[in-house]
């Protein structure tokens, strides 16, 4: 066993992706924990009624901050790692992307305050979700700033940085605010949550520029489109995937269930904060693979990640699997009833894990369009059947739907892997 773990070490491309996965799988670990911490303290300073009103306006502008980010998550990605060797053309990424991203948050946040009422009571038929939504609704700024900036650090493998940019600041920071101030109320959370993100956004993005210059070439703004257009139907759809579940519960079924089922997502999204941490590492390494023509670094590093996912994440989704009142209770003893909504997401969690970074895999090597077409056909199939099945079955039968089709798009993104690339990453143990 020894021997095989030096044989592989003694590969630098495999050392490096261990040894960087190793640093963001630590970093992870931290926001995992900080995501959960954050999601109990929510669930338990505010009750199911009150955190289930802020996940539901949580959702929603994950969403729209989704749609606001125009496509340019994974193309500020992909263009800054190839060109990562040149700080000019690095900050240019990422402001040509902020210049169009930022109208369309601000335009998206006024509407969310100025319809707040409107949606509060005749698409939800919760009035007082008003005030949540309308405080919230600042959020969709902060949320497209940190994505895109933490996008552009991963893409220069600061992964200290972008981590915490992404998911660990603002979370810290309402969370303590909720637990200081002794927040009680779904509203007041909601300004905290809004605060924090002002406040991260313009730290990591002053960080992240503070040693660019601005001479040199400028990026293609048509490449950058002509990638970000499909990637914008792809995170569009992806974020429905995710995101779509607990608004339609909202509409359909009462606050409580709302929350049920978004901390069983968040819980069962720990599963696949492994495939996240090898994702911030193999990203870059992908693009720039594919910038420089090597398919045999491309495919070994495919492999070896889902090996690497594989030997991590099972663990974890089978303690997930057989103590799932366990860790629902621990939001509070109401929450136990969420117990067979969170075996059968971590069933589809599961899938997204052993596929491997798939979706990365095609986005990052140019095909952004089969990846487009996988995530509309998951992305449809969960806006379609989760209303049917939210009515038939209840928060339950959101989550089988939403399970479903996590796995499908994940196992049509192995099938257009293997038609475009060459290989099948299901078969993690074929030779390297």
């Amino acid at each position: 066993m020894f021997s095989k773990a030096k044989a592989v070490l003694s590969d630098s491309e495999h050392r490096h992706t261990v040894i960087n996965a190793a640093i963001a799988l630590a970093i992870r670990v931290l926001g995992a924990g900080m995501a959960f911490l954050f999601n109990l303290i929510i669930a338990r300073q505010l009750g199911a009624e009150q955190s289930g009103y802020f996940f539901l306006a949580l959702a929603l502008v994950m969403l729209l901050s989704a749609v606001a980010r125009l496509g340019f998550d994974n193309t500020v990605l992909r263009f800054t790692s190839a060109d990562a060797s040149y700080g000019y053309t690095v900050k240019a990424i990422l402001n040509f992307a902020l210049k169009y991203v930022l109208p369309v948050s601000f335009i998206f946040t006024v509407i969310t305050y100025t319809l707040a009422p409107w949606l509060a009571e005749a698409v939800f038929n919760k009035p007082e979700l008003t005030d949540t939504l309308q405080l919230i609704a600042p959020a969709i700024i902060g949320l497209s700033i940190v994505f895109l900036v933490a996008m552009s650090l991963q893409a220069r493998h600061k992964i200290i940085a972008s981590i915490p940019c992404q998911n660990i600041a603002h979370l810290m920071l309402c969370g303590a605010a909720v637990v200081v101030f002794s927040a009680k109320s779904a509203s007041t959370t909601a300004l905290y949550l809004s605060l924090s993100l002002g406040v991260t956004s313009c730290f990591f993005y002053w960080l992240s520029i503070k040693k660019l210059n601005n001479n040199g070439e400028k990026p293609d703004p048509k490449k950058l489109w002509h990638s970000a257009r499909p990637n914008w139907v792809i995170i569009i759809m992806s974020q429905a995937v995710q995101w779509s579940a607990p608004i339609i519960i909202g509409v359909f079924l009462v606050a409580e269930q709302v929350a049920f089922f978004s901390v069983a997502q968040r819980i069962a999204l720990l599963t696949s904060f492994i495939l996240m941490a090898v994702n911030l590492v193999v990203a870059p390494k992908f693009s720039a693979f594919h910038t420089k023509g090597d398919e045999h670094g491309i495919r070994k590093t495919a492999l070896f990640s889902v090996r690497l996912l594989v030997l991590t994440a099972l663990p974890v989704v089978l303690f997930m699997l057989a103590f799932p009142e366990f860790l629902m209770g621990l939001f509070g003893e109401e929450f136990r009833q969420g117990a067979l909504i969170l075996q059968i997401l971590v069933l589809g969690q599961a899938v997204n894990v052993v596929t491997g970074s798939v979706g990365l895999l095609l986005q990052m090597t140019g095909h952004e369009r089969d990846m487009r077409l996988v995530t509309l056909i998951s992305g449809f199939g969960v806006l379609i059947s989760v209303p049917i099945f939210t009515k038939l079955f209840g928060a339950v039968g959101a989550a089988s739907a939403t399970a479903f089709f996590i796995s499908l798009q994940n196992l049509l993104a192995v099938y257009f892997v293997k038609k475009r690339l060459g290989f099948n990453t299901l078969m993690f143990w074929q030779k390297i």
